[in-house]
């Protein structure tokens, strides 16, 4: 390797590090010093951006060409990038990979490219080119292997100060949230209460007979004072549940008269939506150890939800099966189903289903199956969507069977 390119190394090298180590300044440092390279009168570093390479960085006679974009299917880069392959065009008038008019365009009639490696994957490529043909050797290829090691390292302390600068910003996020959540939902628990009471006093007559005109109105300001109640209620759970104050009192309890509790509950609701509730029970009772109440707000939230995105004349059916380590609690519904792309969000806090949004006939806040699924696991369960379902949709809980003569002898 002759002097003048030992020189091009050593100017890169005192770039880069003149200008912080950044990748911009990488990039730049190595598509300037073509004394790396004699034979090219041109580099490019060519980013990966969704199915498209873009060029980032150009010196030379594709120095215009800053942001141009290639398909990686229909370019010699792409091929480089998929492959994870150096390649090479040493005529591109006689190369079928090539884009002959693109090269024509720029003057280039042969090139020598190479994939950037990034944390086990390629995320772009370094390319020379010269206006004559065959104009690059093997050392050309050495040396262009080189270079993209500094890339590449420019990758990872760009992702690096990147990653901490987002976890920073993500707990700063987080912790504001949670204090706004926090605070407005304490804040709002007591008006609610006073408007819901005084709304529940004169619809019951007692400030005298009301017109037809004021007593719809009353309902329908009861209606959304139950929903903003509902959602001040679920905010204050998962304040509870961040905070580790959500509280659980495990007792004995008869599962199939806990889930006849949440048919009942849930009859009216299901009712005004023109859905029914079915029930199906094994003929002996099953008894567990579980905090009876936390489950019934979760089996609640289940049949709830499947009750709003019913069509109506419906049935929701909800049932119980049990043998001697474990119980199930099924939900299924005729609804619109999940469908598999959202699944993976399924339980995340807020996730609501697009196609949902205008089925049901009571706004949702996202929060439910995201409570529900926190509860059914510190209960020592698992809450799961039965995703070979293809009709509608089917939740399953699954609790251990525990004894409480078992129990008891854990505790002592």
């Amino acid at each position: 390797m002759d002097i003048g390119r030992f020189q091009g190394l050593i100017a890169i090298q005192e770039a880069i590090a003149r200008e912080g180590g950044g990748l911009s300044a990488v990039l730049d440092a190595i598509v300037r010093e073509l004394s790396v390279m004699p034979a090219a009168d041109g580099a490019v570093i060519e980013l990966l951006d969704g199915d498209q390479l873009v060029y980032a960085a150009a010196s030379g006679a594709s120095a215009h060409l800053v942001g141009l974009r290639l398909g990686l299917d229909t370019s010699l880069s792409g091929l480089s990038l998929l492959s994870g392959q150096p390649q090479r065009c040493d005529d591109s008038e006689r190369d079928v990979r090539v884009n002959r008019e693109a090269c024509r365009r720029v003057g280039l009639r042969s090139m020598i490219i190479v994939p950037i490696p990034h944390h086990g994957r390629f995320v772009g490529t370094l390319k020379y080119h010269a206006p004559t043909v065959a104009a690059f050797s093997e050392e050309d290829m050495l040396v262009a292997h080189l270079l993209v090691g500094p890339i590449a390292i420019g990758f990872s302390r760009i992702a690096e100060e990147d990653a901490n600068r987002a976890r920073k910003e993500l707990q700063d996020i987080v912790r504001l949230k949670q204090q706004f959540v926090s605070t407005v939902s304490h804040e709002l628990r007591t008006p609610l209460t006073s408007i819901s009471g005084a709304l529940g006093l004169l619809a019951n007559g007692t400030a005298g007979e009301l017109p037809d005109t004021a007593s719809s109105l009353i309902d329908v300001a009861s209606r959304n004072a139950g929903r903003l109640r509902r959602l001040v209620d679920d905010l204050l759970d998962l304040d509870r549940m961040d905070s580790g104050q959500f509280e659980y009192c495990f007792v004995d309890a008869d599962i199939g008269l806990l889930l006849r509790d949440v048919i009942a509950q849930n009859l009216p609701y299901a009712s005004q939506a023109d859905v029914k509730l079915g029930l199906d029970l094994p003929s002996e009772p099953v008894r567990t150890r579980t905090d009876a109440d936390r489950l019934f707000q979760a089996i609640t939230n289940l049949v709830s939800n499947a009750a709003k995105f019913s069509p109506p004349g419906e049935v929701v059916r909800l049932s119980l099966c049990a043998d001697s380590r474990r119980l199930v609690i099924r939900v299924v519904d005729n609804g619109p189903g999940i469908p598999e792309e959202f699944r993976a969000r399924l339980f995340d806090r807020f996730a609501q289903l697009p196609h949902t949004r205008g089925l049901s006939r009571q706004p949702g806040t996202g929060l439910g199956l995201s409570i529900a699924k926190t509860i059914v696991t510190q209960l020592g369960g698992t809450l799961r969507l039965d995703e070979a379902r293809i009709k509608g949709s089917a939740f399953e809980i699954e609790l251990p069977r525990i004894s409480p003569a078992a129990d008891c002898a854990a505790e002592n």
